[in-house]
């Protein structure tokens, strides 16, 4: 637990930070890739062009320079990829893995670190579950909402709507 001053935030009182590590990388990619022989890390850096394609596709604004991507490989073959990023929820990062099949659809979603107080039902998989099979043309917004965790759900729903545009743009569209 963090404790943050309240002049950071204007306010009179003081906000708690509630941390919950959930997994590790190393965890979260044990997870994303059993049976992998290796786990190769490719950092991508994006043309003008390609943030303009992601965030056409992801619906948002995207301006990030660099992305990297986690490839478990098995006997020199692709198992996936997964990235490894963040999406503000309420006032903080939630930090999440989104593992992609080589095809570019979503094969599971995890939540690695959660810093909010309220939200944390995103990670319930009745919640998660619903991004398996999704890939870079879904609707997003076809995502049930949890009561409660509204910000939550929207942040997640963003990442994960990013990732599948970045990886559509970077690995599936046939341009370097």
């Amino acid at each position: 637990v963090l404790l943050i001053s309240s002049s950071s935030f204007g306010e009179e009182e003081e906000k708690v930070l509630e941390v919950q590590v959930f997994l590790t990388k190393k965890q979260a990619l044990e997870i994303a890739f059993p049976g992998a022989d290796k786990i190769d890390r490719e950092k991508k850096w994006l043309t003008d062009e390609q943030k303009i394609a992601i965030s056409n596709l992801s619906l948002q604004n995207f301006d990030t320079n660099r992305m990297t991507f986690y490839v478990g490989m098995r006997e020199g073959v692709p198992l996936g990829y997964a990235l490894i990023d963040h999406e503000i929820g309420k006032s903080f990062p939630i930090t999440f893995m989104v593992v992609l099949n080589v095809d570019g659809t979503v094969r599971d979603v995890e939540i690695m670190v959660y810093r909010e107080p309220r939200g944390w039902e995103v990670r319930y998989p009745s919640f998660m579950d619903q991004f398996t099979g999704k890939n870079a043309d879904t609707d997003f917004r076809t995502i049930n909402s949890i009561t409660g965790a509204t910000l939550s759900v929207r942040a997640m729903v963003k990442g994960v709507a990013r990732a599948s545009a970045v990886y559509k743009i970077l690995y599936l569209s046939g341009k370097p």
